[in-house]
């Protein structure tokens, strides 16, 4: 069965998770920076609470301090204001307290839910730590003016954690920014998304509302620096579609065109063999019978591996030697080559093994071996030559010693159905095009140079070991 097609995701729906995932890193951010400002030693949001919780008492005890009982029931009151700010026992426990002693030694009165102990340093004043029945206090001690009273104002490090938590965890402070802020953050975005993606909905709708044939750049109005890529690789596409649809459609008239002449020629020579008179007119009416044939035979046959090399459908053939590819197409031409005495030759190490497709490489070595056999002259020479190096690499050679082709033509003999002017024999003109394609396939360089002796041409075709490795992984 089937598995059905996964929806597309929604760039709307991507950004509302992008936005809450922000919105939860942004509050754990400020939770963070708020522990910090609230901890920090001395100048943090709790240190300065019990600096201020001290001072104010050092100054009640300074106005009351010349009657002890007057300043016990005034602390008492203070104290009772403390507890009021917590609404259970363990709650109490959390909220700030103190202690006040006596000349630094004798406590004289203080909040119910400290311990009454002293700093271990009578003289110690400020901001310390101390631990206090089992448990740490931060605590703040300061001494009226002469010096009769200590007063130590503290709170447990469990009671700071406490309130903080019970402000910033509270469902308040969680879910009121969210609900507030996540729809005033989501509001600017989609409105901007809107904005961002109109030329995008310009673009797909101007594309949809052309015709299959029409290729034409797209122009997009108003468009934004970073969808300008976007449409410059659609463009792109467009220009290479287009380039290639008209080579095709060059290539179908160019081979309808080709293909006319031998069925013209095979159709000429059935009708003289159905009217031949005799024997010998019959034998010689098929023997032009049987040359069209073949003509137009190797015609479809190189149109169809032009078309497949095109297409890049060469299936992988694992390792091949090019040395024997090249001595096995030497071998397949040499019979066409001894009527005109015209000499193979194979230079080159016995055995070069490469990764690729072989019949691109026979292709290659193919034409370029019939192509000097078929156009050279009687008493000529061909030499195929390979030179590899070291690193896997290798450059192909193709040398006669025939007619030659003429340095102002050599830019355009790749192109298919085209013939050299100074060539004699006939032929299709699609060798060349073929071994273009061949070699673009590989990511082979072609280079086209005098021949052997300063006559004739010599093509050469180099490869690196990049470009073998990267066409072999991909057919």
């Amino acid at each position: 069965m089937m598995a059905a097609p996964r929806k597309p995701l929604s760039w709307i729906r991507i950004q509302m998770i992008g936005l809450m995932l922000a919105s939860a890193l942004i509050w754990a951010a400020i939770y963070g920076v708020g522990m910090a400002l609230m901890y920090w030693p001395e100048s943090g949001g709790f240190d300065r609470q019990l600096a201020l919780f001290g001072q104010g008492l050092r100054k009640v005890a300074e106005e009351v301090n010349p009657v002890p009982a007057d300043l016990q029931d005034a602390l008492r009151g203070v104290d009772t204001v403390v507890k009021a700010f917590a609404s259970d026992p363990d709650a109490a426990k959390g909220t700030v307290g103190f202690n006040i002693w006596q000349a630094g030694h004798t406590w004289m009165t203080g909040s119910e839910h400290i311990p009454k102990r002293r700093a271990r340093r009578v003289a110690v004043e400020g901001f310390y730590d101390m631990t206090l029945a089992g448990e740490p206090y931060r605590i703040y001690s300061v001494w009226t003016a002469d010096r009769a009273l200590r007063i130590d104002v503290m709170q447990s490090h469990a009671g700071r954690s406490a309130d903080f938590n019970n402000v910033m965890l509270s469902p308040a402070s969680i879910v009121t920014p969210l609900l507030v802020g996540f729809p005033l953050l989501l509001l600017p975005v989609l409105i901007v998304m809107q904005c961002g993606l109109k030329p995008l909905r310009t673009l797909a709708s101007e594309l949809a509302s052309r015709s299959p044939d029409d290729l034409k750049p797209v122009q997009v109005d108003d468009l934004l620096a970073e969808l300008q890529p976007v449409v410059d690789e659609v463009n792109g596409t467009l220009g290479r579609l287009e380039a290639l649809l008209r080579r095709e459609r060059e290539f179908l008239a160019d081979a309808a065109h080709e293909l006319r002449t031998p069925l013209a020629v095979i159709s000429a020579q059935a009708d003289e063999v159905l009217r031949a008179a005799t024997p010998e007119a019959r034998r010689q009416a098929g023997l032009g019978l049987s040359a069209g044939l073949d003509r137009a035979n190797r015609l479809v046959n190189q149109l169809l591996i032009l078309a497949r090399l095109e297409a890049q459908a060469d299936d992988p053939d694992g390792p091949v030697d090019v040395a024997n590819i090249a001595r096995d197409c030497l071998a397949a031409y040499s019979r066409e080559a001894k009527p005109k005495s015209i000499r193979l030759a194979y230079r080159g190490p016995d055995h070069v093994p490469v990764a690729g497709a072989g019949h691109a490489l026979e292709s290659i070595v193919g034409n370029l071996v019939g192509n000097a056999v078929r156009y050279g002259e009687p008493g000529g020479q061909v030499i195929v030559r390979i030179d590899p190096d070291d690193g896997g690499a290798f450059v192909l050679s193709v040398c006669d010693d025939g007619p030659g082709i003429p340095a102002e033509e050599r830019a355009r003999i790749f192109e298919r159905f085209r013939r050299g002017s100074q060539l004699g024999a006939t032929g299709s003109g699609l060798g060349l095009a073929i071994v273009a394609s061949a070699a673009r396939q590989f990511g082979a360089r072609i280079d086209v140079g005098e021949g052997i002796g300063g006559k004739g041409v010599c093509f050469t075709v180099s490869w690196s070991a990049r470009d073998l490795t990267r066409s072999a992984n991909r057919v």
